[in-house]
This record gives C-alpha cells, sequence and structure tokens, in this order.
C-alpha cells in the first residue's frame, strides 16, 4: 500500500510538471511533448524543466509523508537522526573520495586518461565552485527520494530478512538509474552501460542507508563525495582508454575499473562502520 501511495504522489508530480511544461513550450512556440521529451534548447523551457524536476523531488518528500500519515518534521527527525555520526560519515567520504583519485592517478601514470585545460581561468574557477558547492543540495534531494522514500517504504513493505532488504536495494536502484535517461530516445550501448553504472553506484548509496541504520546521513556523504570527484576531475583530465575498462568521464564506475571500486568501497563501508 505504501508504494502505492509513493506512486501516486509521484503521478501528480509528473502531471504538474507536463501541464507547465505544455505551457512553456507553448509560450515557446513549440510542439507540444511527453514530460521531458522535447528537443527544444530554448532556455524557457530548460530551466522551467529544471526547475520542476525538483519541484516533484520537494512534492514527494512532502507529499509522501503527508499520506502515510507522517508529518515532514517526523520524518526529517527519522532520516537525519542525531547526534550526527560524524566518524562514520568521516569514513563514508574517505573511502569515495580518495581511491577515486588513487584511480584516476593510476590512469594518468598509464596514458589511459590526459590532462587538458580546456576553458580559460576565469571559466574554470566557476566550473569548480559549482563543483564544490553543487554535489550536496543534489545528493540531499536524490538521497531523500530514493533511499529517504523509495527504498525505506520498501524495506517496510517486505519481509525483514537479509535477502529482502538486498532485493529492495536492487529494485529502488534501478528506479533510480532508469529515471536518469527519461529524456533518451535512442538506447545504445552507451546508455546501457551508463545505466549499469549509475546502478551499480546507488547499490552502494542504498547500502550506505542501511548500514547506517536507515539514515541519510552516509548515503547523502558518498552521494555527494562521489559527484564532486568526478566533477572536478571532468574540467581537467579527457578520457582516452577503451570505455569498457574506463567508463565514461561522467560515469568512471560504468567501466571496469569503476566496477571494482564500488565493490571495494562497499565492502570497506560493510566492514568499518
Amino acid at each position: 500500500m505504501n508504494i502505492l501511495i509513493i506512486l501516486a504522489v509521484a503521478a501528480c508530480g509528473v502531471c504538474l510538471l507536463w501541464l507547465v511544461q505544455s505551457i512553456a513550450l507553448h509560450l515557446a512556440g513549440e510542439p507540444l511533448a511527453w514530460p521531458l521529451r522535447f528537443e527544444t534548447r530554448k532556455p524557457l523551457v530548460k530551466w522551467i524543466s529544471r526547475v520542476m524536476v525538483h519541484t516533484i523531488w520537494i512534492i514527494i518528500l512532502v507529499g509522501t509523508p503527508l499520506a502515510l500519515g507522517i508529518s515532514p518534521t517526523e520524518w526529517l527527525h527519522q532520516e537525519f537522526p542525531t547526534p550526527i555520526p560524524w566518524r562514520d560519515i568521516t569514513i563514508a567520504f574517505s573511502i569515495v573520495l580518495f581511491p577515486i583519485w588513487i584511480m584516476y592517478a593510476l590512469w594518468f601514470a598509464v596514458g589511459w586518461v590526459r590532462m587538458e585545460l580546456r576553458h580559460d581561468t576565469t571559466t574554470r574557477r566557476l566550473k569548480l565552485l559549482r563543483r564544490f558547492i553543487g554535489p550536496w543540495p543534489l545528493a540531499t534531494l536524490e538521497e531523500a527520494v530514493f533511499r529517504g522514500v523509495l527504498l525505506e517504504q520498501l524495506l517496510r513493505s517486505l519481509p525483514q530478512s537479509q535477502t529482502y532488504t538486498g532485493l529492495a536495494i536492487v529494485v529502488s536502484s534501478a528506479v533510480f538509474s532508469s529515471l536518469h535517461f527519461v529524456k533518451q530516445t535512442h538506447l545504445d550501448r552507451r546508455v546501457w552501460q551508463r545505466a549499469y553504472g549509475l546502478f551499480i553506484i546507488s547499490c552502494m548509496f542504498g547500502l550506505a542507508y542501511v548500514v547506517g541504520g536507515r539514515s541519510l546521513w552516509l548515503p547523502i556523504a558518498m552521494h555527494g563525495t562521489a559527484v564532486f570527484a568526478i566533477e572536478v576531475m571532468r574540467v581537467y583530465v579527457v578520457f582516452q582508454g577503451p570505455p569498457w575498462l574506463l567508463g565514461y568521464a561522467e560515469f568512471p564506475q560504468a567501466g571496469l575499473f569503476g566496477s571494482i571500486y564500488v565493490l571495494g568501497a562497499a565492502i570497506a563501508l560493510v566492514l568499518l562502520i
């Protein structure tokens, strides 16, 4: 029943997005389209769509607890218990950040990536500033929706066992991965490999949610750190090695080395937390 409530709240958010998107397309003189499936790059439509996507997350975060008879404040206390587990957050931060940069250093040493300054100094500094600030609000919103709401309700709905906990993590991660490609009109090999990369790292975030006592502190720390580390490297690094081995600049976890890294980080998470 709880899952149906989540779906109903999410459907209301999508309908609102579709309505606002249709108005924006009409004002821009563009043909109507399915939600997020428009082709125009006009700023009015693009920015309104971005705002509405985040509005859907907020609708889910506020509407789902209310529909379940829980106040949003009570839900916040459940998902962000105190005292803040600073030791565990530091461990989660470390097992994500340092192995990623060590991996990049090894790739650079063998010539699979190269350094390239593709922007002028001012643009590069602005991009770095966005990469220092941007990952944390993004990680907070996405983890709150996919772990704090979806995974939590799956865990509550399924029998209590390690098998069903793993199933809940897999299902929520599959949803997380697939929703990143709603706008994708052609499913090619690159899409499937990137979807795989998002899926496995989402499983790690789901594991962090469970290991951390079903709170959002650890998955937010790991998600934000991963986005930060990868996006900073994208400012300076160009991939030259094969995608099956390295993945892609925005999805290095989609390659063989990245998959091993995610597995190692997940094992470290279980052993150290």
